[in-house]
């Protein structure tokens, strides 16, 4: 691989796992384009530690030889143009406007440093794959599960503390059911949460009584749910010590609090998603890059792993519901237009002398 070609992968800016999913895509990208990738977690990285460090580094082993300060030689080329050797440690540099972001654009730029800063899944990654790389025909799962095991590698000491508590709570008491639920700020990204949430109740007694289940280990957000499965399932519950918020707290999600050491808060939610991938079963959220992260880091047995999403006729009524109330919304707008300023409705011109 040429030395004088990178893929810059900046932090995408969101939850744990929206970020590490970013970075896998570009992981494949990088190979694609035959480019010598480098990972860099800045300042907008909500797992930062201080402003000096790379967040990526804190959890995970580097994905190359190479680091941020190897990329600002004077005489390299940079794509998009924004960058350059001087500002590549900002963020958010234009990329609201997602110009020259454009995916193909991207893959087919010559510049000796392409710069990764906003989120592309590996499905559409996929119809640049070329017959000889060793993704091709894969599925994106597929992609995933292979990407995930070539590249993520945890800090030795975030390892040892996620076998610890599995060989004190959980190794003993097989066979074991991982659970991810979620409340607190997804009550905002995912409609009626609530009646998806009632789901688990029936799936995880259909699991217990199947299949003999001893060991419940839960993965949320909440500490009402957490109370909740104390009252259902009490000793079978085992959960870890980590910072959650109220059932429907859009404000003071966890991801979003103040840590004083932040690199706490991303410790957190490494060591759920990969117990909950030790477990011999798992139930999770459909909608959650928690709940893909436990999924892509092993190969589940199909009928051990289920994620909830609503079905077809539920998301066509809730499409129709969203446009009617989008419509109501405009006739009011429109109506509200028309008596602010009759002027342009054939009243009285208020602007006139």
């Amino acid at each position: 691989m040429p030395k004088d070609r990178f893929l810059l992968i900046k932090s995408w800016g969101c939850g744990f796992w929206s970020d590490v999913d970013h970075v896998v895509g570009q992981l494949l990208t990088a190979e694609l384009t035959h480019r010598v990738p480098v990972v860099y977690w800045g300042t907008n990285s909500l797992y930062a530690q201080s402003f000096q460090t790379n967040a990526f580094d804190l959890y995970f082993e580097p994905v190359s030889d190479y680091e941020i300060g190897d990329l600002t030689w004077p005489g390299y080329t940079f794509y998009p143009p924004v960058w350059n050797a001087r500002n590549i440690m900002v963020e958010d540099l234009d990329k609201i406007a997602w110009k020259y972001r454009d995916l193909g654009d991207m893959m087919a730029s010559n510049a000796s440093v392409l710069v990764s800063d906003v989120h592309y899944f590996v499905r559409p990654i996929i119809p640049y794959i070329p017959k000889n790389h060793w993704a091709y025909g894969m599925t994106a799962h597929q992609i995933y599960r292979c990407l995930f095991d070539k590249y993520l590698k945890l800090k030795p000491d975030i390892q040892e503390e996620i076998e610890e508590f599995y060989d004190d709570y959980m190794a003993e008491h097989r066979p074991l059911l991982g659970v991810h639920i979620r409340g607190g700020d997804k009550v905002r990204e995912v409609e009626n949460l609530a009646r998806l949430n009632k789901r688990y109740y029936t799936e995880i007694n259909r699991y217990i009584q199947k299949y003999g289940i001893q060991k419940i280990l839960l993965l949320t957000d909440c500490d009402d749910i957490i109370k909740k499965f104390k009252r259902l399932y009490g000793d079978m519950l085992v959960f870890t010590d980590c910072r959650r918020s109220d059932l429907n707290d859009t404000r003071n999600a966890a991801h979003l609090q103040s840590y004083r050491q932040k690199r706490r808060k991303g410790i957190e939610v490494l060591k759920d998603t990969y117990l909950g991938a030790k477990c011999d079963f798992f139930i999770g959220n459909g909608y959650s890059n928690v709940s893909y992260a436990v999924k892509r880091l092993k190969d589940w047995p199909e009928d051990h792993i289920q994620l909830f999403y609503r079905n077809l006729k539920k998301e066509k009524r809730l499409a129709k519901k969203r446009t009617k109330k989008d419509g109501q919304k405009r006739i009011r707008d429109s109506k509200n237009h028309q008596v602010e300023y009759p002027e342009f409705y054939g009243g009285v011109n208020t602007y006139a002398d």
